[in-house]
């Protein structure tokens, strides 16, 4: 039973802000807090407005869906930075336990100049754990109360120039919603609805196995995906993603064990195009460098 809970515990400890992204192999990030799941994350009563279809299916020919799909990709891609806010729910169980994780997020990501934060407030087992991850100047930092009793310093750094590419890919929810919309096949517009005042289309994307193996951001070479599910609310007026949900049910090995996953993350895109900067703040100088280029993490992490 010791042995279950610590491998629960690796497993909370390393999922971070995907799915503030999405799922993905590890890639060398240091431990940190993150968010895990265990109740799905349910559409506002106060803020949603749904205009439901006849067979409450496509609600749009094949034409117009292809078209409101490449208008959202063409929005994605001009976009120079991004503010987004969202929860983050996860469960990870074994055969005879399991453990629930609930946070929330803030995200700024400058995709002109490739740099992101996540703010993360992690909730499990009536503990509240605040931290922070930094992606900039081929670096990652976290700053985590977590870390300080393994560090010495509640800010550790790695130098990640070696992996810069692959972690913007995996760590970037602009990356992560482009390419969903960019390969997913199974994409139907159910009808639309008012998301925080703003007419929205619905997107239902389903990707095949196939498809995931593609994805940037999702890495699930490492597990089996039994459930990936996301909807995209994408503005009638702008093309730009409002909000979306996204739904992962896997398992994945720890250690040479078996654990069962469910992920449901909501993200709202509050903001576009604020030339937002993103920088360390002065407290990150005293950073302890970990690791290296070299990977010091080997478990499957979740992101915001």
């Amino acid at each position: 039973m010791q042995r279950t809970k610590a491998l629960l515990l690796v497993v909370v400890l390393l999922a971070t802000p995907v799915l503030a992204g999405c799922a993905d192999q590890g890639d060398g990030r240091p431990a940190t807090t993150a968010p895990a799941d265990g109740t799905s994350t349910e559409a506002s009563t106060d803020d949603v407005t749904t205009a439901p279809t006849d067979d409450g299916e496509s609600a749009f020919s094949d034409a117009e869906e292809r078209e409101i799909r490449q208008s959202a990709l063409t929005a994605l891609r001009g976009v120079s930075d991004v503010q987004l806010e969202g929860v983050l729910d996860q469960t990870v169980s074994t055969a005879t336990a399991s453990q629930s994780t609930s946070s929330t997020f803030d995200i700024t990501i400058d995709a002109a100049q490739r740099r992101l934060v996540v703010d993360q407030t992690v909730q499990s087992q009536g503990r509240t754990v605040n931290q922070s991850t930094y992606l900039l100047n081929d670096s990652l930092y976290i700053r985590s109360p977590a870390l300080e009793r393994q560090y010495g310093s509640q800010w550790v750094t790695q130098n990640v120039s070696e992996r810069y590419d692959q972690l913007w890919r995996n760590r970037s929810a602009l990356r992560l919603h482009t390419d969903l919309l960019n390969v997913t096949e199974n994409l139907t517009v159910t009808g639309t609805e008012t998301v925080r005042g703003e007419e929205t289309y619905v997107l239902s994307l389903r990707p095949s196995d196939a498809e995931l193996a593609e994805l940037s951001g999702v890495n699930f070479g490492g597990g089996e995906v039994h459930a990936f599910d996301a909807t995209f609310y994408v503005s009638t007026e702008t093309s730009l993603v409002v909000r979306s949900d996204i739904h992962v049910n896997e398992t994945v090995s720890v250690s040479g064990q078996a654990l069962q996953q469910v992920v449901d993350v909501r993200r709202d895109f509050v903001a576009y195009d604020r030339n937002v900067t993103v920088a360390l703040p002065p407290e990150a100088d005293d950073a302890v460098p970990v690791g290296g280029n070299r990977s010091v993490v080997h478990a499957r992490q979740v992101t915001a």
